[in-house]
């Protein structure tokens, strides 16, 4: 997948656009939820029967870190989860631009004509994208330039979850509430956070569940509440099964921040330094301060008997 990061191409830059022309579906695509899949989704179906590149066109950062940077929302994915998802999907060319005051202040038709640069012949987009300065762009403008343009353009419905627009929003809401399967029915996933493993205090390897731990933090990422959860990790192209906690560990007195604190099943690998994407699939119960460690061992073992329970039933199901 080519990846582009600005809208100020080289002459050798347009000139290689030129040969190969393409279809864009626009969008924020801030978390790649199940509305963002169906537009991706319909201009992939144009590009393989015009036989066009597939091209996405979407931001870095959210535009409110421009227009109002106390208001940016909690992330639904990880960069690198972004970019490997769009690849899986199939995408040739991601431009992937920041958003920023000098973008901002483009007219509709301007932002469409940089967009030229990268020869398409067919835009894709959700009914309710908006563009250019302020958001003045809407689907009258977009579609009076594709008829001045001679360009296709393909504006795809809402997608709805319980007679209601899906929307990143919608999402949020339901994971901070601990809604996971609401969450999923939106997303097309289960919900996620990144972490870099960094070292605790060795606790767990002390009572036959050690843990990889990554700090979290609410304000950034949309987590659910704290509690114990089955998850499903990805380190690089490797995949675990596990359980984790998220929270303070009431049990000890010394956790000085919110921490997910992993037990990967099948994992004996040195994990400190790691980039782990953790999954959260089902919740098994809430926090608890334990009276004593082997009461705190014995809940462990039923945590990860149930986790093996659910998983397992997950793959029959499958």
């Amino acid at each position: 997948m080519e990846i582009i990061k600005h809208l100020y191409l080289s002459n050798k830059e347009t000139e290689q656009f030129k040969k190969a022309p393409c279809v864009i579906a626009m969008g924020t695509f801030d978390g790649l939820h199940k509305g963002h899949r169906d537009v991706i989704d319909a201009a992939a179906a144009y590009a393989h029967s015009h036989q066009l590149r597939l091209a996405v066109f979407t931001f870095s950062n959210h535009p409110y870190a421009t227009i109002r940077p106390s208001a940016i929302p909690q992330s639904l994915l990880s960069q690198e989860e972004k970019l490997r998802m769009l690849k899986l999907w199939g995408v040739d060319l991601l431009i992937d631009i920041p958003f920023n005051k000098q973008l901002s202040l483009l007219s509709p038709e301007s932002f469409l004509d940089k967009l030229k640069q990268f020869n398409f012949v067919c835009l894709v987009c959700g009914s309710n994208f908006s563009y250019g300065f302020h958001g003045s762009g809407n689907m009258e403008s977009l579609s009076q330039y594709a008829e001045k343009h001679n360009i296709d353009l393909i504006v795809r419905p809402l997608l709805e979850y319980k007679n209601k627009a899906i929307s990143s929003t919608r999402i949020r809401r339901a994971i901070a509430d601990g809604n996971l399967r609401d969450a999923e029915n939106m997303l097309g996933r289960f919900c996620s956070v990144q972490g870099i493993v960094h070292k605790g205090f060795q606790r767990g390897r002390t009572i036959g569940f050690p843990t990889a731990n990554l700090y979290v933090n609410r304000n950034g990422s949309a987590l659910p509440p704290s509690g114990v959860y089955v998850l499903q990790v990805r380190d690089g192209d490797k995949k675990y099964d596990g359980v984790g906690n998220l929270g303070m560990n009431p049990t000890f007195d010394d956790v000085v921040r919110e921490v997910l604190e992993v037990h990967l099943f099948k994992c004996n690998e040195d994990l400190y330094g790691h980039v782990l994407e953790a999954s959260f699939c089902r919740f098994l119960r809430n926090e608890k301060r334990f009276s004593s460690i082997e009461e705190l061992k014995l809940q462990l073992k039923k945590d990860k008997a149930e986790a093996l329970a659910w998983l397992s039933s997950q793959n029959r199901e499958q």
